[in-house]
């Protein structure tokens, strides 16, 4: 009986997410995310040594000639602070919804009296006040997966007209998905099909996510566009 009250909550909040309220359910809950759990933003703020974020970041810091990078969803910027490490006059940007997140972290990298990052309160799909190609690499991890499809290409083409270079999404893919799947309260998308539409001379590479556990381990992927000049 519980499984089947489950599955009828997740078919409500998909038709919702899908037709109707499109992102808001998703926006206002991590919008509010500090007010429930109010230890949130310092445990962000302190998560530098997960496993998927130092994979990400020797993705990311490998590539070449990088002065620029941009992260959509930064919560309080643990991916930021490990790049920082490897980048160290690279101008680095953040966004997230959370306003306390972004708080969080804009103190952390003045107390480090690093004045080379900015943190701006934004949703993943308003990069509207950010210049054409105003970033090296331009890479979300985990974000995407509470876009709904209203707002999913909106949020990558936002990505992909601020890069110059590269975008990096290390999210849920799975082909032949670009309207999305839900599952477990989460959107999997074909990443590849939706970035071709912008941008179809990228070249895409896919890599493991670095993520361990639950639907991670049959839809994680780390997904590389290498964008044209």
């Amino acid at each position: 009986m519980i499984t089947k009250i489950k599955i009828l909550i997740r078919n409500i909040q998909e038709f919702l997410e899908r037709n109707i309220l499109g992102g808001f359910i998703q926006e206002l809950t991590w919008k509010c995310k500090h007010f429930y759990d109010k230890k949130w933003t310092e445990t962000s703020l302190k998560s530098i040594n997960l496993e998927h974020r130092k994979n990400l970041t020797q993705i990311i810091t490998s590539l070449h000639n990088i002065d620029s990078v941009m992260e959509v969803g930064c919560a309080s910027a643990p991916n930021l602070q490990l790049i920082r490490e490897k980048l160290p006059n690279a101008k680095l940007v953040g966004i997230d919804i959370n306003k306390q997140a972004i708080k969080t972290a804009r103190n952390h990298f003045l107390l480090q009296n690093d004045n080379n990052a900015e943190f701006f309160t934004k949703s993943a799909d308003r990069l509207d006040d950010f210049p054409e190609k105003s970033f090296d690499i331009v890479f979300s991890q985990a974000v995407l997966v509470f876009v709904p499809p209203i707002n999913i290409r909106k949020a990558i083409h936002g990505m992909l007209r601020v890069s110059k270079r590269y975008i990096i999404l290390n999210e849920y893919h799975l082909d032949g998905e670009p309207n999305g799947l839900f599952n477990g309260g989460r959107w999997i998308y074909d990443y590849i099909s939706i970035i071709k539409e912008y941008s179809p001379d990228a070249e895409i590479s896919m890599q493991p996510s670095g993520f361990k556990g639950g639907i991670w381990d049959d839809y994680g992927n780390l997904v590389i566009a290498k964008l044209k000049k």
